[in-house]
Formats: structure tokens, sequence, C-alpha cells
């Protein structure tokens, strides 16, 4: 099951990072991050699945469950109306997703048969179209040697090719958190008193974070 930058925990990822730093002298490279993400969003829809499948084997043992793999990851936007017309679909019913009461058939199921179809139809369709927040997780190993290789590293000196000199990253803890993100170290500073030169710099020199924010969190194309 082939698998959409995530809100990072900030403190996890300093910390790991820290430890990382400077550790590694293997190059890790964005499709490897992309593929670690897609790995571990597809574990996260397994879990869900498979927990579901107990709920509904469990109530209806002679049940035979729909295959289901990923379809698509949506953005939160999309994903309700994709998951709604999906399990209308299957189940023959309207079905609404609502933030605090979570999915419901509207009018409710008459009838066991309509129930089971329901509750089947809220299995296959999370399997095709992952609830978004699945995509979202803290970094893995991969990732965070990518961050740091790339902050400390690749960065600086590719901004030496273009002529500017960043100032050197802290080695704290938290010199580098959430999603790659520097708070406390510009790399750019040497360049903004020229308006022309920093947009230069900045688009042959991505920030760490740029870069990030450009993948999407489950590591899969739309």
């Amino acid at each position: 099951m082939r698998s959409a930058l995530a809100v990072i925990g900030g403190a996890a990822l300093s910390l790991s990072l820290a430890a990382c730093a400077g550790s590694s002298s293997t190059t890790v490279t964005l499709d490897q991050v992309a593929a670690e993400r897609a790995e571990r969003a597809d574990e996260r829809v397994e879990t869900l699945l498979s927990t579901y499948a107990d709920y509904l084997t469990g109530r209806w043992p002679d049940l035979q469950l729909p295959e289901t793999s990923v379809d698509r990851w949506l953005d939160t936007g999309e994903w309700r109306a994709a998951f709604e017309d999906c399990a209308r679909e299957y189940s023959g019913l309207t079905v609404r997703t609502d933030p605090s009461i979570g999915v419901h058939a509207n009018p409710a199921p008459r009838t066991a048969g309509q129930l089971r179809d329901f509750e089947v139809s809220i299995y296959l369709c999370h399997g095709r179209f992952p609830p978004p927040n699945l995509a979202r997780n803290e970094p893995g190993g991969v990732e965070i040697a990518w961050v740091t290789q790339y902050a400390r590293v690749e960065l600086p000196a590719c901004l030496r090719r273009q002529g500017v000199i960043a100032p050197p990253l802290g080695t704290e803890p938290f010199a580098i958190v959430s999603g790659g993100s520097t708070p406390r170290w510009d790399p750019y500073v040497n360049a903004r008193g020229d308006a022309g030169e920093l947009r230069r710099v900045q688009a042959l020199c991505p920030h760490p974070s740029t870069i990030l924010s450009q993948l999407l969190p489950s590591g899969s194309e739309r």
C-alpha cells in the first residue's frame, strides 16, 4: 500500500537533531525522506484498518471485509467530500463526517444490514482515502539526518559558492526545530542588504524548512 509537511514536535526533533549532528557522513536524499514518510504513513493506515477490522469481525463474525488500498492522500479540505461520497456509494446511505461526533449516517441505519454496510463503508473508505491526520507524524531518522546534513553542511556550502557567508549555526538542542526551522539562525543575513541578491541566493540555496514544506507529509504524490 503506497501512500500526503507535518506539524513536527519541536522538542523531539531538536533533541534528535542534536544527537545526530555531525555523526553521519552518509548523504541522505529527499527521495529517501519521501520514501520514509510513505512507509510510516502506510503503517499508520494499516494499524487503523487492523483495529477497525477486529471490531467489525467481532461484531459480525462471518463478515468478509472488502479489499481496500489507498487511492489518494487528500488535504483536509478535499478529504471530507471524497470520504463521504465513497461511503455513500458503498452503503447507500447519506454519510456525514463531523469533528465533534465522528462519522455518522443521516438518517441513521434502520436495519441490521444497513448498519453493517455503513460500518463496512467506513473501513473501506478509510483505506481508500485515509484521514489526513494519519500523514502527520514526528520525523523519522532519515528525515532528521537530512535536516541535520542540509542545514549544517549543504546550505552553508551552497551559499559560499554564491559569495555569501552564513554565520555559524549553533550547536544547542534547539538550533533546528519544527519542520527544519532555525529560529535563531539566519543563513541569509549577509545578503539582506540587497533585495535582488537575497531573492537570488534564497532561490539557489533554499532554507531546509522551505524544501521540507514542499514534500507531502505522506511522501506520496497526489
